[in-house]
């Protein structure tokens, strides 16, 4: 247990790299919520107003939070020891029998549970929010028009509907409905669709026959041939997918361009923890290693343009596992190498 939460010097260092973390991830957080809500301002219309905006800025957030969340372990780590530092706490643990290991297997320790919380996160909380706030934005905005929409068939009916805020919530719906010579034989339309347990429910829809003419008009209706859940796998944005859905609908894809934009996502958040904790190993060597002289300020700014850089560069090989012969592992991968190799040469002259 003790080597889990350490001793009081262990817990303290954790403490002060925790709240950096929280302070820096609550300043990037703020700028991105800034930056959003000055871009959604040019959008402003009638139906897309100002609370709108600020609506879709703030549930925008977390996925934000998430996707940066590397980056934010980095410069956590990097202001937490490069002010302890400054304060000599490094230094009196170092007289305390601490060594450079120790302290940075402290410092790690609220990194990792950073990591857990945040694949929780986007494994229950943050795909759906993400998608209903996105699509609920087009439409307001009115950019979701016909041909934006989504199609689906069964054995009697082909089906339409607008969008899909997520699983279980489908918005303006068109069923045309076949006979068993597949001839149009009737249109429903419906305001909405909500799935309740295993079956869906239309509401306030109208059925139209298309042989005699006749209009029926239904408060709800059970709709037998509702999409499945594997359904919405091909509809919803890969990015907002959890980690054991990018698995499942790997296997699944034939479409090559799509099956590599899954295998992107996929490897991406499952290695996302691994080059965290190489930057947070790497946030150390500012401190320990070559630049240790330097001052909080020279080391925050240092740490803001490496991260910048390596965001740009990871950008970069995602998308040319788009568009070229580089395999989605392949372009995750590089840049945990250069992180690899930026550690390996920070501390080349210093060692555990």
């Amino acid at each position: 247990m003790n080597f889990l939460f350490g001793d009081l010097i262990d817990k303290n260092i954790s403490r002060r790299v925790l709240s950096s973390i929280c302070i820096v991830a609550l300043a990037i957080v703020s700028l991105d919520f800034i930056f959003t809500i000055l871009s959604e301002l040019s959008d402003l219309s009638e139906d897309y107003g100002l609370s709108d905006a600020f609506l879709y800025s703030i549930s925008s957030l977390p996925y934000s939070a998430y996707d940066s969340l590397s980056y934010i372990c980095l410069i956590g780590v990097l202001v937490a020891l490069g002010s302890l530092s400054e304060e000599g706490e490094i230094t009196a643990a170092r007289v305390l029998g601490k060594s450079d290991s120790d302290i940075i297997w402290a410092s790690l320790k609220p990194v990792i549970l950073i990591l857990i919380l945040g694949l929780v996160s986007s494994q229950f909380f943050i795909p759906g929010l993400s998608q209903n706030s996105e699509e609920t934005r087009l439409l307001k905005q009115n950019r979701i028009s016909f041909d934006d929409g989504y199609w689906l068939t069964s054995d009697s009916s082909v089906n339409y509907f607008k969008s899909t805020p997520n699983a279980n919530s489908i918005r303006d719906i068109i069923i045309y409905k076949l006979n068993d010579s597949h001839q149009l034989n009737e249109i429903t339309t419906a305001e909405e669709a909500t799935k309740i347990g295993n079956s869906w429910v239309l509401i306030n829809l109208e059925i139209i026959n298309v042989e005699s003419g006749d209009t029926k008009s239904f408060k709800e209706m059970d709709w037998v041939h509702g999409p499945q859940e594997d359904d919405f796998d091909l509809l919803l944005s890969p990015k907002y997918f959890s980690l054991t859905k990018l698995y499942n609908n790997v296997n699944e894809e034939q479409s090559e361009y799509r099956k590599n934009v899954l295998l992107l996502e996929f490897w991406r958040k499952a290695l996302q923890p691994v080059f965290s904790i190489l930057l947070a190993i790497l946030a150390a060597s500012f401190v320990f290693g070559p630049t240790r002289d330097q001052k909080i300020g020279q080391r925050v700014l240092t740490g803001i343009i490496l991260a910048f850089s390596l965001s740009i560069s990871q950008r970069l090989f995602e998308s040319m596992a788009l568009v070229s012969f580089l395999s989605p592992l392949t372009s995750v991968i590089i840049p945990i190498i250069i992180v690899l190799g930026l550690t390996a040469f920070a501390w080349k002259f210093k060692s555990f």
